[in-house]
């Protein structure tokens, strides 16, 4: 296939994803909770009282503030416009990170200075069609909670499909620079800054924006970028002696606004807030109590609204060690287990949910939670839910590590993806805020999933696994639809 029928093809299926985002936000609109709150303050003050006034009383996330200024103060056409674009360039950012950071997944940990990519970097549109629909079922894969709340609810998708959106776009030089290995041209061992690398200057125009957004949005997704930033400029002092210096200043801005996010006065008066109205015992808790709400909040989302994701990963794991060469015995082991958590895992769809109940259902989430859930009103079958899940958690950590042949990165997102749940340990709105607390997790195991696939190298594989994601996507979206809208 010519190059220019791939840029077609590829262009096409965006144009289709891109008018399937348009018809899916064209009957969204304005809310009458926090929707009606904001429009009616940014259509009554100006910009910069607005914000002095919400960074002073309320909160620290500035630029999605000044993002929600923006457009409640504009029609409401703009939004649904403006979401359906960022719906497009969130699962295709996920996508171009991945193919770069992919590696061939085979090795061990001492050979991460080494490790090849799976697949050359030579343009999105080479990519394929099968991993942009596996990219694109991601939303099919999550939760219709968590997909409304993050992506169709107007406010809800400023402050976190956009932010991320923007955090994951931010981080493309990095990936630039880390793994193209264009960094590594020339061999000066002295410790130096390098003004030119992998990443183009010009990208800095649009990442150093991006990365204050991600950085002064939601708290999740400003600790991961910095995270991520950190690590990239320290592997390059590791592995070359190098600093990119636009990487180093974009650094320095994304820490600065992430810690301008945190300065905020009006943080306290919101903490304090949240813990009258949200969840009294806050404070008070013993940490015993506290460890156990947040482990028991925790578990049952990876047993209930991020299950497919880590189904995902089981089963394009399974097909890379079983597919592997020079495949060992102990092979087998990984891939006898993975099956047993994806089976188990698929259970609710046949009505079993005795794995999957945590009695979450019981807790209403849009009132004060007042008393909080007590490890002594557990019954057997949920603590045994919670170690089957537990332990479902630390065996994909040990089974990434094998099928991705030790890839630092995934095992990374794949960390990142869990802690940015235990964040809500911090927070007195860890019911209150609902499912999207979990988008940027699902996002982060979809680039896991996506990365595992490139891997895989006869491409009639990949495309049968790409087919698989898509199709339990639809399946998962058919079934929860049935559930909400059904008799």
């Amino acid at each position: 296939m010519g190059d220019k029928k791939r840029k077609y093809i590829f262009w096409g299926f965006l144009a289709l994803v891109l008018i399937g985002a348009l018809l899916a936000v064209s009957r969204s609109g304005y809310s009458d909770g926090d929707d009606a709150f904001f429009y009616r303050y940014a259509n009554s003050m100006g910009f910069f009282e607005y914000l002095s006034w919400r960074y002073e009383t309320w909160v620290g996330r500035m630029a999605a503030e000044a993002l929600v200024y923006l457009v409640f103060s504009l029609d409401i056409r703009f939004w649904r416009a403006a979401n359906a674009v960022m719906l497009v360039l969130l699962p295709m950012g996920i996508l171009r990170l991945s193919v770069k950071a992919a590696r061939v997944p085979e090795g061990s940990l001492l050979s991460w200075k080494d490790r090849k990519p799976a697949q050359p970097y030579d343009g999105m549109y080479n990519v394929g069609l099968g991993m942009q629909m596996a990219a694109v079922s991601g939303y099919f894969l999550m939760s219709i909670v968590t997909l409304g709340y993050a992506a169709l609810w107007v406010n809800g998708s400023i402050f976190y499909t956009w932010s991320f959106t923007c955090g994951l776009w931010a981080l493309m030089p990095y990936a630039d620079f880390v793994f193209d290995g264009a960094a590594a041209a020339g061999k000066e061992t002295k410790f130096h800054l390098e003004k030119r690398g992998a990443p183009g200057v010009k990208q800095f125009f649009y990442t150093v924006p991006c990365a204050v957004v991600g950085a002064m949005s939601i708290e999740q997704m400003g600790a991961v970028l910095v995270v991520f930033e950190l690590l990239a400029v320290l592997y390059g002092i590791m592995k070359w002696r190098k600093v990119n210096l636009p990487l180093l200043i974009q650094t320095a801005v994304t820490v600065t606004a992430f810690g301008i996010l945190f300065a905020a006065p009006g943080n306290a008066v919101r903490v304090a807030s949240e813990i009258t109205n949200w969840m009294p015992e806050y404070e008070t808790m013993p940490l015993s109590q506290h460890l156990f709400i947040t482990a028991h909040w925790l578990l049952s989302s990876f047993a209930n609204e991020n299950k497919l994701f880590l189904v995902g990963i089981w089963i394009v794991g399974i097909v890379l060690l079983v597919r592997r060469r020079g495949r060992r015995k102990s092979d087998l082991f990984f891939v006898g287990f993975a099956g047993i958590f994806t089976i188990a895992t698929l259970l609710p769809y046949a009505g079993i949910t005795a794995l999957s109940d945590f009695g979450m259902q019981y807790i209403n989430t849009a009132a004060c939670v007042d008393p909080v859930p007590t490890a002594e009103v557990m019954t057997g079958q949920v603590w045994f839910a919670m170690a089957w899940q537990g332990a479902a958690l630390v065996f994909t950590f040990v089974f990434l590590w094998r099928a991705s042949g030790c890839q630092i990165t995934l095992l990374l997102a794949y960390l990142a993806g869990i802690a940015s749940e235990m964040i809500m340990f911090f927070s007195p709105t860890m019911y209150a805020s609902g499912a999207r607390v979990f988008y940027l997790t699902d996002l982060l195991y979809l680039f896991i999933i996506l990365a595992l696939l490139f891997g895989i190298r006869e491409k009639k594989v990949r495309n049968v696994l790409c087919a698989v994601l898509l199709g339990l996507g639809v399946f998962n979206v058919l079934v929860q639809a049935f559930a909400l809208f059904g008799a």
